[in-house]
């Protein structure tokens, strides 16, 4: 099975290996987790911004060159229970104790701050996500040398902000890829869609996309593209396989093969409802007729920024996912935890046993 030839990659035992491991075990593996990404001395990001002052970035990412654009002044709004708080929440905090007790997330936030965060987060290019884009979609990275991803294979992103930079990137080398975020990022998503459809047009073979204005509650895609915009809100939206729909050529598909999530955690009040998305779409695949398929894979990218609320994300997504840390040889250097950035790969519980 592919499955195995990922398990092999990665070398090692899930983080939490077993349901039977007593409550302190599984306290334990996590806190050692946070530790050792936590506990050496982590470069300055800058808050993790590409270029938090221009309204165009320009990238080169695997020899593309890319035009995207973003939203800066959300970062200077003066609006009540605006950025500062969002700014706040992202400086990141020393480990003073390698085993601090663990609690519950602290969700002190109204609902309305809780949006402003997100909003400031989802209009800004971060800098794990070109990083990310280029070695997820690359020939030798660890989801395509086993197998996992091909070029049938259907990719679902959460939070992929208005970039839409992992999409373009990896939209060519697979069957299908939906994008998901709020709808107020849709008009951005689908402008840096249809300004750098060239490449995905280039790497199919395909006619060059024509960019398409939709309504922001409607899917948004373009015809000669495999790459798709579905709003999806993780407190409020189901996940079905409705999210499919709008993907050409996946006639009979339920599910997905894998979700990406890059850069999503950086907000206690997110963690639960990110998490309990991810394991909806993850039981599509159970719900399939096909016992033979394999789980769909969860890979999350991030910038490691707090440690309360990394390990708030951890403890919640090992209650549902088996985990492992991607293995820094099978990692660019950009990308390692020693530049600030992680990826953990997790497969839903209830699908699949060690």
């Amino acid at each position: 099975m592919k499955l195995e030839k990922l398990l092999q990659a990665l070398g090692q035992q899930p983080i939490e290996s077993s349901e039977e491991v007593c409550q302190l075990t599984r306290l334990l593996c996590r806190q050692l987790e946070t530790f050792e990404l936590f506990a050496q001395e982590l470069p300055s990001q800058n808050l993790g911004f590409v270029d938090s002052k221009a309204s165009t970035v320009e990238l080169t990412i695997a020899g593309r060159d890319l035009t995207i654009h973003q939203s800066p002044g959300v970062l200077s709004s003066n609006r009540a229970g605006g950025t500062t708080g969002a700014g706040k929440q992202l400086l990141p905090r020393p480990l003073s104790d390698p085993f601090p007790a663990v609690t519950p997330p602290l969700i002190t936030l109204t609902r309305l701050r809780t949006r402003h965060i997100r909003t400031s987060a989802l209009l800004i290019v971060w800098k794990v996500t070109p990083l990310f884009a280029e070695w997820i979609s690359s020939a030798s990275s660890l989801l395509f040398q086993s197998e996992i991803l091909s070029s049938n294979s259907l990719v679902l992103e959460l939070g992929c902000g208005i970039s839409a930079l992992v999409g373009l990137c990896l939209a060519p080398r697979v069957k299908g890829y939906v994008l998901t975020d709020q709808p107020y990022v849709a008009k951005f998503v689908e402008q840096n869609v249809a300004e750098n459809s060239h490449i995905s047009a280039s790497s199919t073979g395909k006619g060059k996309a024509k960019g398409k204005k939709t309504k922001a509650t409607a899917a948004s895609h373009s015809k000669d593209n495999n790459v798709v915009f579905t709003p999806l809100d993780w407190e409020t939206d189901e996940a079905t396989p409705s999210l499919l729909t709008d993907l050409p050529d996946t006639a009979g598909r339920k599910s997905f093969d894998a979700i990406i999530a890059c850069d999503c955690i950086y907000n206690e009040a997110l963690i639960d409802p990110l998490v309990s998305t991810c394991a909806d779409i993850c039981r599509l695949r159970t719900q399939e007729s096909d016992t033979e398929a394999d789980p769909t894979i969860c890979v999350v990218a991030q910038q490691l920024r707090d440690d309360q609320v990394f390990e708030g994300w951890l403890a919640r997504f090992m209650e549902s996912f088996h985990t492992w840390r991607a293995p820094d040889e099978l990692l660019p250097n950009g990308l390692k935890p020693s530049s600030g950035f992680v990826v953990h790969i997790g497969i839903l519980k209830e699908a699949y046993t060690p």
